[in-house]
């Protein structure tokens, strides 16, 4: 069996991929005397599903695993097969007996919380078992008042062991050929973005354990290579969209999502692949890549010295962030992880930090280092993820700050990544960046350096267009909470800023409904984002999205707002008023 060692040695080396869910097979996984402890260890790292034939769950473990993912941030799930809704019909695959068992287990994970999935081989397709009937006799046997439906997953059968002895073996023209991908691509494979990862190395799919063609390494980093598609079960995963996969995965907060995958696909980018190799090469200090922020020392105490070595940024967005215990935070280019570490103290063990960095090299050192900053807090909240600024492998609305230091002036588009930050953050969260800007626009010459890209200076774009950016894909309140002169290059002025902004989705429900505001001073009048004019002490008419912005940072004490609202609406809050 694979050990818990093992497993998280795979578990850390699939962190640096993008790993997005894990899934638990065997045989069967609650064979394993440590599978508590192994579902624990998952955990940590993302979503797990345990893949089960369901008569070994008692109530005593339903409750243990209840108790395991209540402790956690991510989503645990079980699938438990069954051949069909009738016992005799069941049991004839499965052995006798099976079919009570794992109804037992299946009503002991109902009563401890779970809705688990049922997976059924669709043997109709061969004429056996099925009377096309399962899904209403699965409700009938399974379903109660507090479980109205049954979630089912069905599974083509594939022709191999004991489907092939009871149905018939693969045709000798049932093979996957050159044809198969004319109008098909491989990426829609599950092999695209999976692995098999067992004691005995990484196979390419579960249903190959037994093919010795089907190793591909002793790592994942040796699996990535191409698979020749030899075996006759390649056949139905390409003609059946055969997957492994949950059918429509519920949204896990911060899980990695669909966009992150195994092997890259993502556009090729000069600039990007430019700054990867500068970066590569800095995991070794860079004196002139050295941040000129002095931390205060109870900010790093618990960091190693090796993390403060690699430290290349501008400025020190965290610590400027007003970060509370429990909160969850991204950050971009994350390197030797400093920031989320400093990040992991304020937070608290009820918060996590993710760092999501595109360097290899980075991201295997910040790993390291997170088990000396876990042993020095007594908690360890935080996961570093290879992925690039531009297409963030999280889900949506799942964080409530994102940082980042002096890396967005390394994209060549910018705005893609002030997207993607919108997009990541929950409704009413922010960021704080801290990034170089320059004085006036830069010349061609500068643009095209390639040293001077990796130091942060061929892609700063003013101030202003910095700014414009953010408020352009809908981020309000903005302000520069910190400035100061960065360095002359070429006779070109450049500044370091930390800007910090807020999201808010405007609600379905906005009304005027009697709410009024005022502002209270010291200015004249003020006004807001969406072009609301507040002079000093005048009540103000406002909508009810209007006052949640006001009532809420950075706007937070600046007014008086009337909690009274009228009985019936007013009005609707038109497309013009936020």
């Amino acid at each position: 069996m694979l050990s818990l060692e093992t497993i998280h040695c795979y578990l850390e080396e699939a962190s640096v991929f993008g790993v997005k869910e894990f899934y638990l097979t065997g045989g069967e996984p609650l064979l394993h005397p440590q599978i508590t402890d192994i579902v624990k260890e998952i955990l940590r790292y993302g979503p797990a599903t345990i893949l089960s034939n369901g008569t070994l769950i008692t109530e005593e473990f339903a409750r243990e695993f209840s108790q395991i993912f209540h402790a956690s941030r991510h989503m645990l799930d079980f699938r438990i097969s069954l051949e069909d809704y009738r016992e005799a019909e069941n049991d004839q695959i499965r052995g006798k007996g099976s079919f009570q068992k794992a109804v037992r287990g299946i009503r002991a994970l109902q009563r401890a919380g779970f809705r688990p999935i049922i997976t059924v081989g669709d043997w109709k397709k061969y004429g056996m078992f099925h009377n096309g009937e399962i899904e209403k006799g699965l409700q009938s046997v399974l379903c109660s008042p507090d479980i109205p439906s049954v979630r089912l997953k069905k599974l083509p059968l594939v022709l191999l062991g004991r489907c092939s002895e009871l149905i018939r073996p693969y045709n000798d023209n049932e093979r996957v050929t050159g044809r198969c991908f004319e109008d098909f691509s491989p990426d829609n494979l599950q092999c695209a973005t999976s692995r098999m990862v067992t004691s005995k190395g990484v196979y390419v799919c579960p249903l190959l354990i037994n093919d010795s063609r089907a190793w591909m390494g002793s790592n994942l980093k040796e699996s990535t290579k191409p698979y020749v598609m030899e075996s006759p079960a390649c056949y139905t995963c390409r003609t059946s969209g055969l997957t492994c996969q949950n059918d429509n995965p519920p949204s896990y907060g911060t899980d990695i999502s669909s966009k992150s995958k195994l092997t890259e696909n993502s556009i090729k980018d000069p600039v990007r692949e430019s700054v990867n190799t500068f970066y590569a090469a800095a995991i070794r200090p860079q004196e002139e890549l050295c941040c000129p922020i002095s931390y205060n020392p109870s900010d790093v105490s618990h960091i190693p010295r090796d993390v403060l070595n690699i430290s290349y940024g501008c400025g020190s967005p965290v610590t400027l962030a007003n970060i509370t215990p429990g909160e969850s935070v991204l950050d971009l280019g994350s390197g030797g992880g400093i920031d989320c570490f400093i990040a992991a103290k304020r937070v608290g063990e009820n918060g996590y930090i993710i760092g999501v960095d595109m360097t290899n090299e980075m991201l295997i050192n910040a790993h390291a280092s997170r088990r000396t900053v876990a042993k020095n807090l007594g908690f360890d909240n935080v996961r570093f993820i290879k992925g690039f600024l531009e297409e963030v492998p999280l889900t949506d609305g799942c964080v409530d700050l994102v940082t980042s230091n002096c890396v967005i002036n390394l994209s060549s588009h910018k705005e893609k990544v002030f997207q993607e930050i919108f997009r990541v953050l929950k409704s009413g969260g922010r960021f704080v960046i801290s990034d170089i800007v320059s004085e006036k626009e830069i010349p061609l010459s500068i643009k095209q350096n390639r040293r001077l890209w990796g130091e942060c200076i061929a892609g700063a774009v003013t101030e202003t267009q910095f700014v414009d950016m953010a408020k352009s894909v809908g981020f309000y309140g903005l302000e520069i909470v910190n400035r100061y002169l960065y360095k002359e290059v070429e006779g070109y002025t450049f500044y370091s800023i930390t800007v910090r902004g807020f999201k808010y989705r405007k609600s379905d429900e906005c009304r005027y409904m009697g709410q009024y505001a005022i502002y209270k001073g010291p200015l004249r009048s003020v006004s807001d984002d969406d072009g609301h004019t507040y002079p000093f002490g005048v009540p103000v008419e406002v909508c009810t999205d209007t006052a949640w912005k006001l009532s809420n940072p950075p706007y937070q004490g600046m007014f008086l707002l009337s909690d009274t609202k009228a009985e019936d609406t007013k009005k609707s809050c038109g497309p013009g008023c936020c």
